[in-house]
C-alpha cells in the first residue's frame, strides 16, 4: 500500500518490543481519541502529553523512515504507534498488542 502519504514497508523493518501497542484505525474514525485513551492508561492518567509527537504515525512518509525509526527506537517508555493501514498490511508479530477499531466509519 503506497501512495503520496503512505508507505507500509516501514513495518517490514520495525523491531517490535514485547510490550508495544499498535493502534490500527480507519482514518477519521477516532484514532487521536484512541491514542489519548491508551496514553492515559500507560501514563496513569497524566494529562497534557504530546501524544502525536510521542507516538508517531509509522506509515506516514514524513519524517523519512530512518528518522522515524531512530525516534521510536530511542524511546524508553512503553511505545504505542498508530497506523491507518488494515491489519493484514502489517507484519504479524505475537509480541505486539493490536487495538483494531474496524467497526467504525465516519
Amino acid at each position: 500500500m503506497h501512495s503520496n502519504h503512505f508507505d507500509f514497508t516501514i513495518w517490514n523493518d520495525y523491531p517490535i518490543r514485547n510490550d508495544d501497542i499498535i493502534i490500527s484505525t480507519y482514518a477519521k474514525s477516532g484514532t487521536t481519541w484512541m491514542q489519548q485513551i491508551v496514553s492515559q492508561l500507560i501514563f496513569n492518567g497524566e494529562t497534557g502529553l504530546p501524544v502525536a509527537e510521542m507516538f508517531p504515525w509509522m506509515d506516514l512518509r514524513i519524517p523519512p523512515a530512518p528518522v522515524k525509526m531512530g525516534m521510536v527506537e530511542d524511546q524508553t517508555n512503553r511505545r504505542f504507534l498508530k497506523t491507518h493501514l488494515p491489519t493484514d498490511a502489517l507484519v504479524f508479530s505475537e509480541k505486539a498488542k493490536l487495538i483494531y477499531r474496524g467497526d467504525c466509519v465516519d
